[in-house]
């Protein structure tokens, strides 16, 4: 008797569990014509697309959130691999299924329903480190019994710009021009 409550218990909970989860395609591709994807916007690669250097990761919320600090990185195992998902080639005009776009596959949500989405992207060129993100965009996630959903269509067609990160050394150095010039501006004063 107990075995048999133990494992109709058990039953229930898998149903829930399989029943609680969501679906979105992880992919910015939408045309073979697409110009618009992961970008470069400084640097000597300024303008064109991210190539296999740039990673990007999906990061999710609750609907009501505003703030990327509030998303969390969603790690999963996606048709294309591990997250974060690296980009293709190597820098260039973005165009479909090439530099600036990503295929993810299907991630697994942890629940179904509305989310906020962003997408990160980091990486490093030319011994530079890039960084971007793009802006939070609601959207579903679909049940298991429904065909998978994309992205929002936003999210799905945006530019992520993605720019070079200062070395220390040099925000040390503007850090000290900085004082610098305001120690030559007392003097003049005094």
């Amino acid at each position: 008797m107990k075995r048999s409550i133990f494992i109709a218990v058990l039953g229930m909970g898998s149903m829930v569990a399989a029943y609680g989860q969501g679906y979105v395609n992880f992919s910015n591709y939408y045309s073979s014509s697409q110009t618009t994807g992961v970008i470069y916007g400084n640097g000597p690669d300024v303008g064109l697309g991210a190539g296999s250097e740039i990673s990007v990761t999906l990061l999710y919320g609750a609907a009501t959130d505003t703030l990327i600090s509030q998303l969390t990185p969603l790690s999963f195992t996606g048709s294309s691999g591990q997250s974060p998902i690296a980009l293709s080639g190597n820098p260039g005009p973005v165009h479909g299924s090439g530099p600036g776009v990503f295929a993810g596959g299907i991630v697994n949500l942890p629940a179904g329903g509305s989310y906020a989405f962003a997408v990160s992207a980091t990486g490093t060129l030319g011994g530079n480190s890039y960084t971007g993100v793009s802006a939070i965009f609601t959207g579903s996630a679909v049940g298991p019994a429904t065909p998978v959903g994309n992205l929002p269509l936003g999210l799905q067609q945006s530019t992520i710009l993605i720019n070079a990160v200062p070395e220390p050394t040099t925000l040390a150095l503007a850090g000290l021009g900085g004082l610098a010039s305001l120690v030559a501006l007392r003097r003049k004063k005094a």
